[in-house]
């Protein structure tokens, strides 16, 4: 199975740190021939909570609000420097994350880019941000991007996260398809749990346990790649033990990987907002763009994979 990524959705606030997310764009756009949407989204203007704003006035200020988001929108595109690459302008207004969802569900998109700040503290965690909400609802696959100290974006290393759970399996659809395009080596990897310590079981029994689950995992790794599209060369998997979301960070920094790719559980209710899950710790920590596929986004509409 392989995925198809025709039509690309690129959100962008128009501020500095959307300009990864434009950047990382163009470079998949580039490579799968997809055609791009380039959306922003006006906010919604507030009335006034004292005093009185004539209604001509409102609509012109909206109005101007629209024309200085279209002009910007304009100049992204010409900064592209790129005639080939089919961008369409989209403005929308209201709340992001609901207008981002909207529009990528009717416009049919196979996926969704976004920037994304990488917010820490409680505030994230508690209220979450546009990317969050976009990655944790969408009906598509997402990259988050934020702004590296590495030069314009590549794609000759893609890490892949794998539990082997289906959303994970589905996301390998979408390694094999990047790296097919962009010709990138492949670093498979499965974190194992360490089993806790504890002063009841001997520290011999956790050494076995420990080995136990490593060589679970390395059998895991193996079946999963017999039925691999992709050359045993240009695939080196790694198994390692620890918290899941930190080990695939340091294995990504460490072997300089340009992108991440998992699935992710599609957490629902207020656990999922006070804890996150793996996907959204590494979101926030990444030492790169983070291409997350949910179950119901890595089959949505049944034309995402063939």
């Amino acid at each position: 199975m392989t995925a198809a990524i025709r039509r690309i959705v690129c959100a962008t606030d128009l501020s500095p740190a959307s300009e990864a997310a434009w950047q990382e764009t163009q470079l998949l756009a580039g490579l799968l021939k997809a055609e791009t949407l380039l959306l922003h989204v006006v906010p919604t203007l507030p009335l006034p909570t004292e005093g009185y704003l004539p209604p001509d006035l409102y609509q012109e200020v909206i109005e101007a609000g629209h024309r200085d988001a279209r002009e910007a929108l304009d100049r992204m595109v010409a900064s592209a420097g790129n005639p080939t690459l089919g961008v369409t302008l989209h403005l929308e207004q209201g709340a992001a994350a609901p207008r981002i969802l909207a529009v990528a569900e009717s416009e049919a998109a196979d996926l969704i880019v976004v920037g994304t700040h990488g917010r820490t503290g409680f505030r994230r965690i508690l209220l979450g941000s546009v990317a969050d909400h976009v990655v944790r609802a969408a009906p598509c696959p997402v990259v988050t991007a934020r702004t590296f100290a590495t030069g314009p974006p590549r794609l000759r290393r893609i890490a892949y996260a794998t539990d082997f759970s289906p959303a994970a399996r589905a996301a390998w659809a979408y390694v094999a398809a990047l790296a097919d395009a962009a010709g990138a080596e492949v670093d498979l990897i499965h974190v194992t749990p360490l089993p806790v310590p504890d002063r009841h079981i001997d520290p011999a029994a956790l050494a076995r346990m420990a080995r136990l689950l490593h060589d679970q995992g390395r059998a895991e790794v193996e079946q999963f790649l017999e039925g691999h599209p992709l050359p045993g060369s240009r695939v080196r998997p790694a198994i390692v033990s620890g918290v899941a979301a930190e080990q695939i960070a340091h294995w990504a920094h460490t072997r300089a990987a340009d992108l991440i790719v998992m699935g992710t559980h599609g957490w629902s209710g207020l656990v999922r907002w006070m804890l996150g899950s793996v996907a959204h710790h590494l979101v926030q920590v990444a030492p790169c763009p983070v291409l997350t596929v949910s179950p119901q986004g890595g089959d949505h509409g049944g034309h995402h994979a063939r």
